[in-house]
């Protein structure tokens, strides 16, 4: 053979075992990947994906609602301590009853939703006030608290920490509106949430200063179900045009003793 001939021979001989490797190669099955970094779609899920639901809140307890036409006639109330003391007024014959928070807050055997005498009442930092009647849980009230406040916060300061401890206490929370002295520096807050007894509650808080001062000293706050807000707006009102304060230390008023009444005399008259 010559040179040219054994030169075609083995190109063909190599062209022949390349092609067979790749049709080999070509033959056997191969898994499908990919360099992208997506997810892959699949055709038919073994695993339902299941939308995240929101549960209903529980039913609001029956009662009715509150009226947005109570007015707030006298007697005056009061409250304070060293810092400040403020009057207000309460719906007719509303009741008061403790709020113990913090230690120290009530006396034993005093523990929240007691009824308060009028002795406990102002002497109390924290009361709540509530109609006749009324369920302790799920209805609406008007709460009043004398602040200490050692930070000296103001209303503005007091609006926002109020908003970030509800907001990581509570499920659901949404702030609904804020209301200024000035629009840089709020004095209350509206808001909802889910209580724990997974209620959904409207709460409206606001804080007041004495005049003369920027500390806020005095908290006040309604809550409700969403049929009272109309009576909670109107309450909320009338208790803010109503409420007034000083920067004069607070002493309790001195609860009048009951007269005994006069015996008759048992010796005949002259």
């Amino acid at each position: 053979m010559s040179r040219r001939g054994l030169v075609i021979a083995l190109l063909c001989g190599v062209l022949g075992v390349g092609l067979g490797a790749i049709v080999a190669y070509a033959a056997q099955p191969h898994t499908s990947y990919s360099d992208d970094t997506h997810p892959m779609s699949a055709l038919s899920p073994s695993v339902p994906i299941d939308e995240p639901t929101v549960r209903p809140p529980a039913p609001d307890i029956d009662f009715p609602a509150l009226s947005p036409d109570l007015g707030l006639p006298p007697p005056e109330l009061s409250i304070g301590n060293e810092l400040a003391t403020w009057t207000y007024h309460i719906p007719a014959d509303w009741q008061a009853y403790a709020v113990c928070g913090a230690v120290g807050e009530c006396p034993p055997p005093m523990a929240t939703d007691d009824r308060l005498t009028a002795r406990q009442l102002v002497e109390q930092p924290e009361v709540r006030f509530r109609p006749p009647g009324e369920p302790t849980v799920g209805g609406y009230s008007l709460r009043v608290k004398i602040l200490d406040n050692p930070l000296a916060l103001n209303p503005g300061q007091m609006v926002a920490n109020k908003i970030v401890g509800f907001r990581q206490a509570y499920d659901d929370f949404r702030e609904l509106h804020k209301t200024p002295p000035t629009v840089s520096s709020p004095s209350a807050v509206y808001f909802t949430y889910r209580d724990e007894n997974d209620h959904l509650r409207y709460n409206f808080f606001q804080w007041f200063s004495a005049p003369g001062s920027s500390t806020a000293t005095l908290e006040m706050s309604v809550a409700g179900r969403k049929r009272d807000v109309p009576g909670l707006k109107a309450l909320f009102n009338r208790f803010a045009d109503n409420v007034i304060g000083s920067t004069d230390p607070y002493r309790p008023p001195k609860q009048q003793k009951k007269q005994k009444p006069a015996s008759a005399s048992s010796s005949p008259s002259a």
